[in-house]
This record gives C-alpha cells, structure tokens and sequence, in this order.
C-alpha cells in the first residue's frame, strides 16, 4: 500500500506539474491540428472529386424493350456517378422522351432521361453503326464542353472513381490520345462491350469530318467499335497535320500493376480464364495485351 499511495503520489505531482501541463496543450493543439487539416483535405478531396465527375459525360445504348430492367439496373447502380448521363434508344412515340436537345421537357423521379436524337435509325443491331454516329453528331453539336465521354451498353458495369482517377491521370500525356478502352491488335479500335471513352477533342474532330455521308461510308463498319476506331484513324489520315500534331488515335489503358482496366468479357471469364474458343479468342488472340492473360493457360 505504501508502494502504490508513493506511485500514485509522484503521478499527480508530475501530472499536475508545470511541464506536463505544456505537454498537454501542445498535445491537445496538435490533436486539434490534425483534425482541421483531415477535414480540410476530405474537403479538397471532395471538391476534386466532384469537379472532375462534372466533366465527364455518360451515354447508355439501349433498347425500348430493355428500358425497364437492363436500363433501370444501370440507373439504379453506378451511373449517377457520373457529370450528366442519357439514354440513347428510339422510342415508338416521340412524346415518351424526356430530354430535347440538351433540356429536360419533363423528369419526374426514377424516370430515365432518354434522350431524343431525331436522326436515330430504327432499333435494329446492323443499324448500331448508324446509331453511334448519330449520337456522337448530336452530342458534338448540343454537348460539346465536357472533357470524357463514356459510352456503355445497357450490360455495363462500371466503377466511375476509378475511370476517372485513370482519366485525370491521362491529362498531361503526351501525344494526347482520343480513344481509351480494351486495346486490341490491330490497334487503331478498342472493344465496345467493355466501353470507352472519347476525348472533348476526338469527339469535335468526329463532329467535324464524319458528319458528311460520304465521309462516314469510308470508314463505316458493321461492328460499332470498329466504325469508331476506322473513323478516328481516317480523321488522322485527312485531317490538317496541326490538328492532330499532338493526338494519336487509341491511348494505354494498363494500370500500374500491368493490369487491364477496360474488360470486354463477363467477370467470371477474366477471374477464372477463358473456358471455350469464342472467350480463349478474345482473351489471348484479339487483344494487343494478351500475355496479361497467360498465367490462366496453366
């Protein structure tokens, strides 16, 4: 008892001295420190966030049969994420869209913004071409100041903070490239499953020389993906030289790991490895990265 009425009075005495007392206000100041400047950098991290999610624009290819389960699982997940999104599909009715030219006519909750583009062709898959171009014109003409457009299908997941970490992170390459996603061998397209984004630039030089028709059949494909990647590849081609000095057609997309970040099959197939000769095709012949996918041959 001795001991511990000696231990406890040399405690107090130090506790209450003169020393410790400085000691436990620089401690209470430095705790008060750290908390502003964790508040202040979440803040900056937040307006970072927000910022750069406002400059990037999201258009979701659907159909008028998938609006109310494909299209509704896509707006009640992740595409909110982004600046502003749509939905591009031709409805039956021109009064049933919701957006005209870049206006809301009307929007109430939960309701999909379908954007109506009066040159849309008639929903049919050998019309897919048909209908990028379309949309690519019309978001050149009424959406032409965000930096990033995604384009998605209505089977698209994707993981926005991440897109745009990588995105904000191409700012300073250079050459500055107008075309991201899956990269495949022949180089000049990128997979349209997986999605991709195009540049504020590659979209106003898709505006500007692939509006004409006669334009647009030189590089026309019945794929899509390979219609965009054509087309970019003839801007290059008869564009001035100062206007693309400084761009090339289709940017990197591995991380830093040496990973893969646009995936043009389903999640099961990339986790576990192709396990037919239509996913083995994609993975180790088509893409222009194939090895990444190697280790699943053992």
């Amino acid at each position: 008892m001795l001991f511990y009425s000696t231990i406890r009075r040399r405690w107090y005495s130090f506790y209450y001295s003169t020393y410790f007392k400085s000691q436990r206000t620089i401690l209470s100041f430095g705790t008060i420190l750290l908390i502003c400047l964790f508040i202040i950098l979440k803040k900056k991290n937040n307006c970072w966030n927000d910022y750069y999610r406002s400059r990037l624009f999201c258009f979701v290819l659907t159909s008028q049969s998938n609006l109310e389960n494909r299209s509704r699982a896509v707006y009640e997940t992740w595409v909110h994420r982004c600046g502003r999104f749509v939905f591009i599909t031709r409805l039956n009715s021109s009064t049933s869209y919701t957006i005209y030219d870049n206006q809301y006519k009307y929007l109430k909750e939960d309701q999909l913004p379908i954007q109506y583009i009066p040159t849309l062709p008639d929903e049919n898959y050998s019309h897919l071409s048909d209908k990028v171009r379309s949309t690519l014109l019309f978001l050149n003409k009424y959406y032409p100041n965000y930096d990033w457009y995604l384009k998605v299908n209505d089977d698209t997941y994707i993981i926005v903070e991440n897109l745009l970490r990588f995105l904000v992170s191409t700012i300073k390459r250079r050459p500055k490239p107008v075309l991201y996603g899956y990269r495949f061998r022949e180089d000049y397209y990128v997979n349209g499953g997986g999605g991709y984004v195009l540049t504020r630039k590659g979209l106003n030089l898709f505006g500007s020389y692939i509006n004409n028709d006669s334009r647009y059949f030189e590089c026309k494909s019945p794929m899509e993906d390979i219609m965009v990647g054509s087309c970019c590849k003839r801007i290059f081609e008869i564009a001035p030289k100062d206007e693309t000095k400084d761009l090339i057609t289709v940017g990197e997309t591995i991380d830093d790991e040496g990973r893969e970040r646009f995936h043009p099959q389903p999640f099961r197939v990339h986790f576990n490895g192709p396990s037919n000769k239509i996913a083995r095709y994609w993975i180790y012949d088509k893409a222009f990265h194939h090895n990444l996918f190697i280790v699943y041959i053992m």
